[in-house]
């Protein structure tokens, strides 16, 4: 396998292992993450894994375990090298019309959504749950339009990272909605924007 992030090869990051934290840290769980590294490791050169099985893991949590940025910085730089090989994959077909219509399902879903007026582009959170700040959640969303629009530029990695308030019940919107949104967004960037 000689696909490489950053001149990394993808072989390679899928051996690598996040720092742990010491003491009375807490990080994620450490068995959880090799236990899906090793999976990955095994699935990547024979094709049976996507880049959006590595967007969607999640991992419990312990003492001392991996330390969560160091594990999530790590697992984007494999999600993006899979979907690039998804991408030059695709591209190499001479029948590209299922690549072609993820990404226009994909650009509609998020452009659909990115139209949405502030404070109602998500559903709100019921009861006492706990859910974004829409402000934060809306402020992401603004800065999304321009980058596609072409007037910022925006990384899968700042879509990644971006951290909201919490609010509690109809003052927050849903998290599961918006986290399904940045999904598609990531997606959206990571293979078709290369």
């Amino acid at each position: 396998m000689t696909q490489s992030v950053d001149g990394l090869p993808l072989s390679q990051l899928l051996q690598e292992r996040p720092s742990r934290l010491k003491g009375l840290r807490r990080g994620y769980r450490v068995e959880d993450v090799d236990v899906f590294f090793d999976h990955i490791a095994q699935a990547v050169p024979a094709g049976r894994v996507a880049s959006g099985q590595v967007r969607a893991v999640g991992f419990g949590s312990q003492f001392g375990g991996y330390d969560v940025a160091d594990t999530d910085a790590l697992l984007a730089e494999i999600e993006d090298g899979l979907a690039r090989r998804e991408r030059q994959r695709s591209l190499a077909q001479s029948d590209q019309r299922p690549f072609t219509e993820r990404q226009a399902a994909l650009g509609a879903a998020v452009s659909g959504r990115l139209k949405e007026p502030r404070g109602e582009r998500f559903p709100r959170a019921r009861g006492l749950r706990r859910g974004y700040r829409p402000g934060d959640v809306d402020a992401l969303c603004e800065l999304l339009a321009d980058h596609f629009r072409g007037t910022t530029k925006l990384s899968a990695d700042d879509v990644r990272t971006a951290l909201f308030r919490p609010r509690r019940g109809r003052r927050g919107y849903r998290e599961a909605p918006v986290d399904a949104f940045l999904d598609r967004v990531v997606e959206l960037m990571v293979t078709f924007e290369r």
